[in-house]
């Protein structure tokens, strides 16, 4: 008998000693840390541009990926026509209520996107988070050694908020985008800037309000057509997390045009 109870009183103790280190291992992946990245990832050197594709075991279509993104990348910084309607009715008639969005940022040439494209040449790759990075260029082969030494850097605090700022010359935008997809979270990231900065170009707002059986309406219309020329992406930073057991993806942009 005493043998017996022994051997329930180990079970226990062995018991609870695992549910306690599960515990403990689901704390620690709460939230996750960023490997070591090289300098590139984080402030891209003028004429270079970033790709990024999923990894997995064929190198070759990892780089072809890729290389489209940076190709898309490029051709919408040179040159890309972002398009935003907008139109709105409010009414004290919460059925007659409606908001309609239209957005699009596209290249303003794609025989450019595929010169760009056949231009562009491999400098440096790494392969950090599940995904393959690569840096490319279509003028330079070769890249300063401090830009490809890996490190980890802290959070710029200019990344604290989405800001435009506007000087004589340029206007800087500073956008963040968060995705389970690290590729639509930097490629969101910068289309969301493009828009906020056409925006701030060019804004056509109409109003009217139209008084009907007393019931008010208020009609708002604002589109937004803006080609956007001379754009580079200067700064980046990605922060990743678990949110449901899904790792989620959050990346920061700065935005440059000049006026």
């Amino acid at each position: 008998m005493k043998n017996v109870i022994i051997l329930i009183l180990s079970l226990l103790i062995i018991g609870g000693c695992a549910t306690h280190n599960e515990i403990y291992r689901q704390k620690t992946q709460d939230k996750l840390e960023i490997p070591p990245l090289p300098k590139w990832v984080y402030n891209t050197p003028d004429n270079f541009v970033v790709g990024i594709s999923l990894k997995s075991m064929n190198s070759d279509e990892m780089q072809e990926a890729a290389k489209q993104m940076a190709a898309v990348m490029e051709s919408r910084n040179h040159a890309s026509y972002t398009i935003e309607k907008y139109a709105a009715i409010s009414s004290d008639n919460t059925l007659k209520s409606n908001v309609v969005e239209f957005k699009l940022n596209v290249s303003a040439s794609p025989q450019k996107t595929e010169q760009i494209y056949n231009s562009l040449e491999l400098v440096h790759s790494i392969e950090a988070l599940g995904y393959y990075f690569g840096l490319f260029s279509a003028v330079n082969r070769e890249i300063d050694a401090s830009f490809i030494r890996a490190n980890i850097l802290r959070m710029p605090k200019y990344f604290e908020k989405d800001k435009l700022e506007i000087s004589d010359n340029t206007i800087n935008c500073y956008e963040t985008e968060s995705s389970s997809s690290l590729v639509l979270a930097w490629t969101n990231a910068a289309v969301e800037a493009r828009y906020n900065i056409a925006k701030y170009l060019e804004k056509e707002v109409q109003s009217a309000i139209i008084n009907t059986d007393e019931i008010t309406e208020k009609r708002i219309a604002l589109e937004t057509s803006e080609k956007l020329s001379r754009m580079k992406l200067k700064a980046s930073y990605i922060t990743t997390e678990l949110k449901d057991n899904l790792r989620v993806f959050k990346v920061y942009h700065e935005m440059e045009i000049i006026k």
